[in-house]
């Protein structure tokens, strides 16, 4: 890491700028190499499912280097989202005699009292 306390403010600014490129471009990368490898991982995963079920291994334990393999069935549940609450509260609120209204009500607030944080980032727009 660069020590940037001892440099005048021009020379801060410089080397934070180009710290910051650096490590911004870096991301996109691996951000980009992450993608493509869980797609890989996931085409290679469902290959294995569909060759394993055709040979009736499902239930077997496939003992690789280093490792063994089943296959497992997870639930995964669905995301708490704002869509989510507004299409499931009204219904429970009809299911538990409560009204329309005090369901939109308890919405409204909801949206309203919700927590935001608001901060400060650099922001790359891409020139020609």
């Amino acid at each position: 890491m660069t020590d940037i306390v001892a440099k005048d403010p021009k020379q801060q600014l410089i080397a934070s700028i180009r710290g910051w490129i650096h490590m911004d471009n870096l991301l996109e990368n691996h951000s980009a190499q992450a993608s493509n490898a869980r797609a890989l991982k996931a085409k290679h995963e469902a290959e294995a499912i569909t060759v394993m079920k055709q040979m009736q291994l499902d239930k077997s334990t496939i003992k690789v280097a280093g490792a063994s393999l089943v296959l497992q069935k997870k639930t995964v549940p669905g995301g708490l989202s704002w869509g989510y609450l507004e299409k499931e509260i009204p219904i429970w609120a009809s299911r538990s005699g409560i009204t329309a209204e005090k369901a939109q009500t308890l919405i409204r607030w909801l949206h309203e009292h919700r927590e935001s944080k608001e901060t400060e980032s650099l922001k790359k727009t891409l020139t020609n």
